[in-house]
């Protein structure tokens, strides 16, 4: 027989239920379901209250409620308020010593591009707080770094002075290259000075790379990275089985320079420098030879800050805490937590 119950299509719709044939008995069904659903969520009412109102065992008040979710007759929506997480902030201060932690609710999978773009503006409101006429703000490379300066133009409007940390690679990074970076705060920001490190990021002849620091203009930028009120930095990771380095490492890095980060245990780089578990520095051909910040410098800064979140930032983020490489880390929940429990799995050990 065809369906002719009005109450009946009305829900099959609704719920969006397939089924041509009337069915009193899934209409029965769905009614119990949703009375059971009215009890426990618009009136507040306990599942035993219910159960001993319908005459129902508890188990079949439970089993309902979990039924109406699956045909659409509740349906849970979460309003997703970004904000900072305090507990685990003051946490990761706790345990590492830092000046600060910045630390934000995140609704991904803590690796994609949404929960990247909310730390990022975060981490611009931060460093923004801290900026002030005349300060010398140096610049790593890196996804992290460049979507913090994106946000930071739409800020601030100091006179600042940008200085690039490490050489470069090829145009073809040039949207997150530390020089690309500078040149875009020092044209927007009115009386912005920059000093740029007109150099590849690595060179493996001695002799020419002797030659090229000597260079003034190359000098006088290594000079002003001892002097940064803030560094604003992100952190690479370093995986054994996987050769997967940032591009603009890519480019230069090889194999032999690979297998030797993997036997001296790197698990990340800062300011494209590699480090291990503990944030010491590693002493390989990889770091002697790249044209970047030295690692002291980075060590005796007062304020570096490091902006980095997802899965494969967790040891390099670690580590970078260990070492006291940064002083400030911002990232979100999902990679916090997931630091704290890696600290504590090896062991706890501060360098």
């Amino acid at each position: 027989m065809k369906n002719t119950n009005k109450a009946y299509l009305n829900t099959v719709k609704t719920l969006n239920i397939s089924g041509e044939n009337y069915d009193a008995g899934k209409l029965q069904e769905y009614a119990m379901i949703s009375q059971v659903a009215h009890m426990y969520y618009d009136q507040g009412m306990l599942q035993p209250d219910i159960a001993k109102k319908l005459f129902f065992s508890r188990s079949k008040v439970s089993r309902l409620l979990t039924r109406a979710k699956e045909l659409g007759i509740v349906e849970v929506r979460v309003q997703r308020i970004t904000e900072r997480a305090s507990s685990l902030e003051e946490k990761l201060k706790s345990l590492f010593q830092l000046k600060d932690a910045v630390v934000i609710t995140d609704f991904g999978s803590g690796d994609d591009e949404n929960t990247l773009d909310t730390v990022s503006s975060f981490g611009a409101l931060y460093v923004s707080g801290l900026l002030k006429s005349g300060c010398v703000l140096g610049l790593s490379n890196g996804v992290s770094v460049n979507k913090v300066v994106r946000n930071l133009i739409q800020l601030q409007d100091y006179s600042l002075k940008v200085v690039q940390l490490l050489g470069s690679a090829s145009n073809a990074y040039l949207a997150i290259e530390s020089r690309d970076m500078v040149n875009r705060i020092t044209n927007v920001f009115p009386g912005g000075q920059g000093f740029f490190l007109n150099a590849p990021l690595y060179m493996d002849n001695n002799f020419a790379r002797e030659q090229l620091l000597k260079d003034p203009a190359i000098a006088n930028t290594f000079r002003m990275m001892r002097h940064c009120d803030i560094i604003l930095t992100g952190l690479g990771f370093f995986d054994p089985d996987i050769d997967q380095a940032a591009d603009v490492i890519r480019e230069y890095r090889t194999a032999a320079h690979a297998e030797e980060l993997k036997e001296k245990g790197a698990v990340g780089c800062i300011c494209a420098l590699y480090f291990d578990i503990n944030g010491t520095y590693i002493p390989c051909e990889w770091n002697s030879k790249c044209i970047t910040i030295p690692f002291t410098d980075i060590q005796e800064n007062k304020m570096t800050i490091a902006v980095a979140c997802g899965p494969r930032k967790v040891l390099p983020i670690l580590g970078a805490l260990r070492g006291r490489l940064a002083d400030v880390i911002i990232t979100d929940v999902s990679t916090a937590s997931q630091v704290i429990t890696a600290h504590k799995q090896k062991g706890e050990s501060l360098s």
